[in-house]
């Protein structure tokens, strides 16, 4: 009779995070883009824009190229900064406003100098559809917190989060108990589309696009 061992059991590991929106409890809703190249458009349907507003706008109307840790714009419509049309390639500098077209506004800064992720806010009423209070260009690191130098402004946290990229899949870390799922957080713990985070005064979930 020969015995046989039992299957070694095999590590799955979770499938990459592409684009997907932080819904922060109390705060509001974040589109994260985490592609080096993001098209700026016209919400339709069948878009190819990774960041879709709804506004009279081209289909593809500009696109912005992270580079390194700086941030090219590429204008395909009608671009202004503020205020200067700006019919050529230009790097961002943080406090920038972008004109698109002849009413959308949207305004470009990099809050933490550690971080190379910018920040996208809506000037003008125009939003992204599906809706957003924000979008954000992702670099390597997230930050949530109550100060103004974080990516997402949570007034009422008493501790930092950090959401980092690592080989490939998103993280999270910070000095409170934080729970993923329901669970104690673990340092090798990733994030998913339907992740939920949660602490003593804070909670956000994860959607993807």
């Amino acid at each position: 009779m020969s015995i046989h061992s039992p299957p070694t059991p095999q590590t799955v590991t979770p499938s990459p995070l592409q684009d997907f929106t932080l819904w922060v409890d109390g705060v509001g809703g974040f589109l994260v883009c985490c592609g080096l190249k993001n098209k700026i458009g016209q919400a339709i349907l069948n878009s190819e824009v990774t960041i879709p507003l709804r506004g009279d706008l081209d289909r593809v109307h500009a696109k912005i190229e992270t580079i390194e840790d700086r941030h090219l714009l590429h204008p395909i419509g009608e671009i202004s900064i503020d205020g200067t049309p700006s019919p050529e390639p230009s790097l961002l500098a943080h406090g920038q406003t972008i004109g698109l077209g002849n009413s959308v506004a949207i305004s470009y800064r990099k809050p933490h100098p550690l971080s190379s992720t910018a920040v996208l806010d809506f000037v003008s009423r125009h939003r992204t559809y599906p809706w957003s209070d924000a979008v954000l260009i992702a670099g390597e690191t997230i930050l949530l917190g109550a100060q103004s130098r974080n990516h997402i402004v949570c007034p009422h946290w008493h501790h930092e989060l950090i959401l980092f990229r690592r080989h490939n899949q998103w993280h999270c870390k910070s000095k409170a108990d934080v729970y993923l799922d329901g669970q104690r957080l673990t340092d090798n713990a990733c994030l998913n589309d339907k992740s939920h985070i949660s602490g003593e005064d804070f909670s956000f979930s994860v959607e993807a696009v």
